[in-house]
């Protein structure tokens, strides 16, 4: 297996290109198309109460896109990468779901506008985009932003695929994580493992489940070393999102990899999956496999 299709999301937005930039990282891990989708929201070419449509706007917001598109065609062609340009008009979520299917890619990727301290990582429709993906979702994030006298500069994390942290709990959804580590071979060189146990056990309960994930990261961090690849593990005691993230920053990993159920909205919303928290809270990439 390897990564050789992706649908890349935009709308343009400030590091856009520098995004897909980072993205032939990829490459070595057999990336050989990028499908760029640009998704003009009806709301920008529609009015109301009349329901009329402007339709010389959408022309207009279309040939911007194209132009663009063009640019950024000739781009990743001369870098040995396909590209095809798709411009639409509607809901991007649906927009971009369908566009997946039509096209069978390995992996959708999108990002968020720049951010400032104390802002949330992850808006409302990257978290719908999540719940309802049915191929992995590679979430790009951009450190947040800051005032240097009078310019303002992001950062955008780079080598992502270098050093991963795979978080695990031995269910199904992270076996699928652990199993698409093959998709990444080629642009992997290091593997972080983590298990949370949870503090709610007893002393026995906790020391048991402690030796027990010890072998078995044991057993997983040599295969990987097998495979050539330098591989670690920590065992944390708390609350696993929060732990998740600890880790996340103390290892310097360039991004996590973890399998996702696509709990509902509602339950979403009010309890979260762990692998949706982690990929609205982390500050880099999260890579989720449904």
């Amino acid at each position: 297996m390897a990564i050789r299709k992706v649908l890349f999301a935009t709308k343009f937005r400030e590091l856009s290109f520098d995004a897909l930039n980072a993205l032939l990282e990829l490459k070595e891990a057999g990336l050989e198309e990028v499908i760029l989708l640009h998704v003009i929201e009806r709301e920008k070419v529609a009015y109301v109460p009349y329901g009329g449509y402007l339709k010389e706007e959408e022309e207009r917001l279309k040939e911007i896109a194209k132009v663009k598109f063009e640019e950024w065609q000739e781009y990743l062609g001369n870098k040995g990468i396909r590209a095809k340009a798709k411009v639409l008009v509607g809901h991007p979520v649906p927009k971009i779901l369908a566009m997946a299917e039509e096209e069978d890619v390995d992996v959708i990727v999108a990002g968020r506008k720049k951010r400032r301290p104390l802002e949330r990582y992850v808006g409302s429709n990257m978290m719908d985009l999540l719940q309802h993906s049915k191929r992995p979702v590679l979430v790009f994030k951009y450190m947040w932003c800051d005032m240097e006298g009078e310019r303002e500069f992001c950062v955008l994390n780079q080598k992502f695929c270098e050093h991963v942290l795979i978080a695990t709990d031995w269910s199904e959804p992270a076996e699928r994580a652990l199993g698409f580590v093959n998709n990444l071979q080629g642009a992997l060189e290091k593997i972080t493992l983590v298990h949370v146990v949870s503090e709610d056990l007893d002393k026995t309960s906790l020391e048991n489940r402690a030796s027990e994930a010890k072998k078995r990261l044991g057993a997983l961090c040599e295969d990987f070393k097998q495979r050539g690849l330098e591989a670690d593990y920590s065992i944390n005691v708390g609350k696993p999102v929060q732990e998740i993230l600890r880790v996340v920053q103390e290892s310097n990993a360039n991004m996590v990899l973890m399998g996702t159920t696509g709990k509902g909205r509602w339950r979403a919303l009010w309890l979260g999956s762990v692998s949706q928290r982690v990929a609205e809270l982390s500050p880099v990439p999260v890579l989720l496999v449904p």
